[in-house]
């Protein structure tokens, strides 16, 4: 995994408050990064895996994400070159000003009842309603197309749309959100070290305490200060992330062929920390998604 890279969306010379574009993935996208600005993200077509935080999930068309600012993720499409020709569009992206929606949170009473939405939108939120998820983009797609005044009253078109929409799953934990604006060097050395080796059984604290230059008691205090878990229920939930990744995309592997392949050696543990962490079984959470 590639150190999260900040990226300039927005031009702030020019004093837009959005950018809105429509996104072609090339066949090899891969970036894993982070932004000033807060994200709408919907996807036309295709299908693929998003990394979010700590957390994988899968997406396909009709799926709408947002992203808050400095939230690390990337997107995967799974595209085959016959069914992906040149110039067709995946998805609408809209990036907007954090800075100037707060100011107007601030200053306008009757934006105040928004503060939710972006309070929830701190975590990522995938929605995966596909009737209420088009009308959202057929508002991104007539911000697109609108003059700069008829943009902004779309714009907030979108929000109330969104904030009257309960139908929505946080993406990345509470603690991993809580920390990305604490001591991220560091952080960001743990995350990547655990993508890079979840899949390693014998993964232990010492190795990654190891990996920042501190002491296991040490690493273990700093991190569940910075957190607000530890660092094991951290592991664990990236682990279950792909765990479900695979057992939702490879219907050649079974549970044990999953549970190994996501780290985990023991059937027992698997099983626990699925139902602890997804709230459910394996083999009840592969039911519930074979439609």
């Amino acid at each position: 995994m590639m150190k999260s890279i900040l990226l300039n969306k927005i031009n702030h010379s020019i004093q837009k408050t959005f950018t809105i574009y429509p996104k072609i993935y090339p066949q090899a996208y891969s970036l894993w990064h982070h932004h000033k600005e807060y994200e709408v993200l919907y996807f036309v077509k295709n299908s693929g895996t998003a990394y979010v935080g700590d957390k994988i999930i899968p997406y396909q068309g009709g799926t709408l994400i947002l992203l808050c600012a400095n939230l690390p993720h990337m997107f995967v499409p799974k595209l085959n070159s016959e069914d992906h020709p040149d110039k067709v569009i995946d998805a609408y992206v809209l990036h907007f000003s954090a800075e100037i929606i707060n100011t107007m949170i601030e200053n306008i009473p009757e934006f105040k009842s928004i503060n939710n939405l972006f309070n929830n939108w701190k975590r990522g939120m995938v929605f995966n309603n596909i009737k209420s998820n088009e009308e959202v983009f057929n508002l991104m797609k007539a911000i697109n197309e609108g003059n700069n005044y008829k943009k902004v009253t779309l714009f907030f078109d979108l929000l109330n749309l969104l904030e009257i929409d309960q139908g929505f799953d946080f993406i990345a934990s509470s603690g991993y959100v809580n920390s990305i604006s604490l001591q991220k060097g560091r952080l960001e050395k743990v995350y990547d070290y655990s993508i890079e080796n979840f899949s390693d059984s014998s993964i232990c604290l010492e190795k990654v305490a190891e990996s920042i230059n501190m002491n296991k008691a040490a690493f273990c205090r700093y991190f569940r200060k910075v957190t607000h878990k530890t660092y094991i229920e951290f592991l664990n939930e990236i682990r279950i992330g792909n765990a479900c990744k695979i057992l939702l995309e490879d219907e050649n592997k079974s549970v044990t062929d999953v549970a190994f392949l996501s780290g985990f050696n023991n059937m027992s543990n698997f099983n626990r920390q699925f139902k602890i962490i997804m709230g459910q079984s394996p083999s009840t959470y592969l039911k519930l998604r074979k439609f």
